[in-house]
């Protein structure tokens, strides 16, 4: 199955003034700083949808969910269950700030990355995990940006976000010390990729004297493959 980007036009409007402000609060429209903004966003979930297009989607669940996956899945869990509140309340900045940062942040930032190689593998956990978190997420992410969240979700599942009648249900993951496990794996994450930087070497090298830290044991394995460490 392959993407194929369209002019998103309208899109970052809505994106711009859901993610901008408040209600009753006070802005100046800038077309050139909105589309330089947040046409970025959007195209960074849109590389989210064409690199999950490449692999089949599952129709059953896993026997067995990697520690990484169940990782991700709390997270995205947590999100579900605050995102509900804040639409509730009709607070659409917070729901769109949270639906923002997981998709552009812990999501494509450091899990895809973090289960790149196992999907590359067709690894059924992570292929599951992938699909199943950008399913729901174009769903929250619909209210903001619908056309841009039906032309993904049709073309990938057959289905518009466009017609979903009920709230994206969560998917029945938690981990423990969830907060301090995000914050070590973005943290350790940032210090290989700086590390690696100041040394002049690519993303892909190996590298060697990183140590893992304790909370991370759990994740050993794929950060190591992640990050090529010797």
């Amino acid at each position: 199955m392959k993407l194929k980007a369209n002019k998103i036009g309208s899109e970052c409007f809505r994106l711009w003034k859901a993610a901008e402000a408040q209600v009753g609060d006070d802005f100046h429209i800038n077309p050139e700083e909105i589309e330089a903004k947040y046409f970025g966003v959007l195209t960074k979930i849109f590389n989210v949808a064409r690199f999950a297009s490449q692999f089949p989607v599952a129709k059953q669940k896993p026997d067995s969910i990697m520690p990484e996956d169940q990782w991700i899945l709390s997270e995205y869990d947590k999100l579900v269950s605050k995102t509900k509140v804040h639409w509730e309340q009709i607070d659409i900045y917070s729901a769109t700030q949270g639906i923002k940062t997981f998709l552009t942040g812990i999501f494509s930032s450091h899990w895809m990355e973090l289960a790149k190689s196992r999907m590359y593998d067709i690894d059924p956990s992570s292929l599951w995990t992938i699909h199943q978190i950008l399913r729901g997420a174009l769903k929250l992410f619909s209210p903001v940006c619908p056309l841009f969240c039906h032309h993904l979700s049709t073309t990938l599942y057959g289905e518009s976000t466009m017609n979903a009648d009920t709230y994206p249900v969560k998917l029945g993951y938690t981990i423990d010390n969830l907060t301090e496990v995000t914050q070590a794996i973005v943290s350790f994450n940032t210090d290989v990729w700086k590390s690696k930087k100041m040394l002049n070497l690519s993303l892909k090298s190996e590298i060697s004297d990183v140590e893992i830290p304790p909370v991370l044991a759990e994740y050993e394995d794929g950060l190591t493959a992640m990050h090529n460490l010797l």
